[in-house]
């Protein structure tokens, strides 16, 4: 072999050793660039495939971390954002569960209450407790169509309340009432700045023909923006108005069950009920006066019954003015019992000729015009002067209103002495 020769091999077996290490070197480094693109991918860093004209292996295996990568921070964003839901989710349900088993705490304290003032009284203490609030009131429509104040409870605040708000008012309160409808702002016409600093809502309590009146809590303003709390607040409203529908009802036919139906005062059922709790009470002295309007058949013969009906009315509402203390009753037809608790027989008799004069000065007028002369007689007897019995009371009262019949009528007797019983 050549000298030429040799130096040739030596060159290409040069050539040769350069490019392997070369292309070990190539290749280390693209290791170390791939290790290091994955942990760049591990360590949570944004990454991208640069150009470099290189699509080898490296850069396949690269490309293939990088899409697994992606696909798998989208799957986990995925995740967290059906975690999140989920968690909103359990929240409401657990929110919506406790209104619920609130609701029914609700339903239950004030469904069995048919005191219309104590079952208010129950409802501001719920809303204080539920929704947290400074304070709350309640009104009520009364037979004049007003919004009337009937409870208020909380933190007693520097703004006056104003008492009674015509409906037909723009007062944010009736406008609630007449439009049926939640409200959570006021007028500017309606109130002063510091009320604005409080947050109010004002609930209608609708009634299944009418408003029955409106509740309002005054809160923070951040809660009142609350759908749910609002939905809560409807729904404490609804039942409400249910409980104050039926303790209307209730004291309808308790007040029909004790009342006389005419003239409105009690019945004599009532009377005897009453009676014997007074004397249960063991007071120290009791006035009993029956008062007959005298000559009434003639009222009703010559008049009418329709004029003998106003006639009773108007006496019963003429007496029930000047009853400071104790009850009338309608013991039957004409005949009307006063029961005075405390009152001696002086005192008694004062009052009974009180109402004698009231009478007959009255100018009754019947639909034609025509005035009706109308007078009565009455019977007074005391406890413990005349009996110890209130049976034996009202006996006693009777036959001094009899004896003031047959003297003369338009008169006040006095019962005899116990002692002849």
């Amino acid at each position: 072999m050549s000298y030429s020769e040799l130096i040739l091999l030596l060159v290409i077996f040069f050539l040769i050793v350069l490019w392997v290490f070369i292309r070990k070197q190539s290749s280390l480094n693209r290791v170390n660039e791939l290790r290091s693109f994955l942990k760049q991918i591990i360590d949570g860093q944004s990454v991208e495939i640069k150009v470099d004209g290189k699509m080898d292996e490296v850069t396949e295996v690269k490309s293939l971390f990088l899409d697994l990568h992606r696909k798998m921070e989208n799957a986990r964003k995925d995740l967290e954002e059906n975690y999140h839901k989920l968690q909103l989710s359990n929240l409401t349900l657990e929110e919506k569960y406790a209104q619920a088993y609130t609701l029914q705490l609700i339903q239950e304290e004030i469904g069995r209450e048919l005191d219309s003032n104590q079952l208010l009284k129950k409802t501001l203490d719920i809303l204080l407790g539920v929704f947290g609030s400074r304070r709350c009131m309640i009104y009520m429509v009364d037979e004049n169509q007003n919004l009337v104040l009937k409870e208020v409870s909380g933190v007693i605040a520097s703004n006056p309340l104003p008492a009674i708000i015509p409906l037909n008012s723009d007062h944010i309160y009736a406008r609630s009432c007449n439009e049926r409808r939640v409200f959570t702002d006021y007028n500017e016409k309606d109130v002063n700045e510091q009320i604005k600093q409080v947050g109010s809502i004002v609930v209608p309590l609708n009634g299944r023909h009418s408003c029955l009146g409106i509740m309002v809590m005054e809160n923070d303003m951040a809660r009142l923006t609350n759908q749910d709390l609002m939905d809560f607040a409807r729904l404490i409203a609804q039942e409400l108005s249910l409980s104050m529908e039926n303790a209307y009802l209730y004291d309808k036919m308790r007040k029909m069950a004790i009342h006389d139906g005419l003239t409105g005062v009690y019945n004599r059922m009532y009377l005897m009920n009453y009676m014997v709790d007074i004397f249960e009470k063991k007071p120290q002295q009791v006035s009993v006066i029956i008062f007959d309007l005298d000559h009434f058949k003639m009222v009703n013969d010559k008049f009418g019954h329709l004029a003998g009906d106003m006639v009773l009315k108007t006496t019963a509402a003429i007496v029930q003015k000047m009853l400071q203390n104790g009850i009338l009753a309608r013991y039957g037809g004409e005949e009307f019992v006063m029961v005075l608790p405390e009152v001696d027989p002086e005192l008694a008799y004062f009052i009974a000729e009180k109402i004698r004069c009231a009478i007959e000065e009255h100018e009754f007028i019947s639909e034609d015009g025509v005035r009706i002369p109308v007078t009565l007689s009455a019977g007074l007897a005391s406890y413990p002067i005349d009996s110890d019995s209130y049976e034996v009371l009202l006996q006693l009262a009777d036959e001094a209103l009899y004896e003031a019949k047959n003297s003369g009528r338009n008169r006040v007797c006095v019962a005899s002495s116990k002692s002849n019983y």
